[in-house]
């Protein structure tokens, strides 16, 4: 797993998912190292494992929370659901990184 240059905070309510050590932050570490790669402008960044509908009669569907918290933004924030925490996951992560690069760009644009 890539060292991140800020910290990152984890909150796991999904029950069956171990809480120390495993892959899903791993992936969630890796994807917000790479996209701090060459950047100082992301000071720290929680992610939310949850798992609403656990214990309802519905499928137990993963919702995934993702914020950044940038220099000269407030925040970035990103939340995807899906059956699948992996997909879940995933979905966060993608929007995360596309809000995060649009900021990039809006910030170059308004410094020239």
């Amino acid at each position: 797993m890539d060292q991140t240059t800020f910290p990152i905070e984890f909150n796991n309510e999904v029950d069956e998912m171990p809480k120390a050590d495993n892959e899903f932050f791993a992936l969630a570490a890796g994807r917000l190292s790479q996209l701090s790669k060459g950047h100082t402008d992301i000071s720290s960044a929680v992610v939310n494992f949850k798992q609403p509908a656990q214990g309802r009669e519905t499928a137990h569907i993963y919702e995934v929370t993702i914020v950044t918290y940038m220099r000269g933004t407030e925040q970035i924030a990103a939340t995807d659901k899906s059956e699948h925490l992996r997909a879940a996951l995933d979905g966060a992560l993608d929007a995360v990184e596309r809000q995060v690069r649009e900021e990039r760009e809006r910030q170059r644009h308004h410094q020239t």
